[in-house]
C-alpha cells in the first residue's frame, strides 16, 4: 500500500487528527509471502532447508556447535532499492540449534553472512543429515507504523483509537513476516529494538511446517545498526523473540 492510499484510509477513520503525526513515523516494510509450489534455484530467496553459500565455504557455528540455516534474502529479488537495503548480493541467515543455552536476545543468537557476488555459489548440506523444508519466496514493498504503544513516544491514543489503529497497521501487512519496517511480536511488553541506533531488519512467525518455535510460538526479530547497513556489514545483528 502506498503512503497516499494509507493517509486516505486515516482521514476516513476516527483517527484522522493523528493523520500528520502518523505521516511522521511511517517506515517502509517488505512482506514476504511463501511460494509453496515454487522449485528452489541457486541462489534464490528462501526459508529453511540448505544454504547456498561460495564454494569451499565452512559451516558456521556458536561455541563450536553447528548453527541452523534460517533462510537467505537475494536482494536482487527485491523491486525497490530505495529502502535501505543493498542493491545486490545474498544474505544468509542462520540460527542457534538449540536455545536452551542461549537466549535470542543475547549475542551470538542470530549469524549473519553477507555474499556481495553470488556467481561462485554452491548447496551447502548441513551438518546433521535432515535439511527440512525449503520454501521459495517474494517480496511485496509496502509501508509501517509501530506495532504498539512501547514503539511510539507519547502514544495519543485512547482504548477505541487503539483498535482502530491496530486494524489498520494489520491492513497494511500481507504476511507476518517482513523486512524493515517495525518489530512486531506476540507477547512483549517492551519495544524490543535495541537501541536509537538499531532497525529491524526481519521480522519472521513461528511456523510448525519450518520447525520454528521461538518463544514458545511467537515471533523472531533480528536487528542491525543503521549504519552497518550503510557499509552492508551483516557481521553483528541482535534479535530478540516473543
Amino acid at each position: 500500500m502506498i503512503k497516499n492510499n494509507f493517509l486516505e484510509m486515516i482521514e476516513q477513520s476516527n483517527i484522522e487528527n493523528h493523520k500528520e503525526y502518523l505521516s511522521q513515523v511511517l517506515r517502509p516494510a517488505i512482506d514476504i509471502l511463501r511460494l509453496t509450489d515454487a522449485e528452489p534455484r541457486l541462489g534464490c530467496s528462501r526459508f529453511g532447508g540448505a544454504p547456498d553459500l561460495p564454494v569451499g565455504s565452512e559451516w558456521p557455528t556458536y561455541e563450536k556447535k553447528p548453527y541452523r540455516f534460517l533462510g537467505q534474502i537475494n536482494f536482487t529479488e527485491i523491486a525497490s532499492t530505495e529502502r535501505g537495503l543493498p542493491s545486490k548480493g545474498l544474505l544468509s541467515l542462520f540460527v542457534v540449534e538449540d536455545d536452551d543455552y542461549l537466549e535470542a536476545f543475547e549475542d551470538g543468537y542470530i549469524h549473519g553472512i553477507y555474499i556481495p557476488e553470488t556467481t561462485n555459489l554452491e548447496t551447502m548440506m548441513p551438518p546433521h543429515s535432515d535439511i527440512g523444508k525449503t520454501t521459495v519466496i517474494e517480496f511485496l514493498p509496502t509501508i509501517d507504523i509501530p506495532y504498539d504503544e512501547y514503539q511510539l513516544k507519547d502514544w495519543p491514543f485512547d482504548e477505541a483509537q487503539s483498535d482502530i489503529y491496530t486494524e489498520i497497521r494489520d491492513s497494511l501487512h500481507k504476511s507476518s513476516d517482513y523486512l524493515l519496517g517495525y518489530p512486531s511480536h506476540s507477547t512483549l511488553a517492551y519495544d524490543p529494538t535495541p537501541g536509537a541506533e538499531w532497525i529491524s531488519l526481519l521480522t519472521v512467525d513461528s511456523d510448525d511446517s519450518l520447525e520454528w518455535c521461538w518463544h514458545d510460538g511467537d515471533k523472531l526479530m533480528i536487528f542491525i545498526e543503521i549504519e552497518r547497513l550503510k557499509n552492508l556489514d551483516f557481521s553483528r545483528l541482535k534479535s530478540d523473540a516473543g
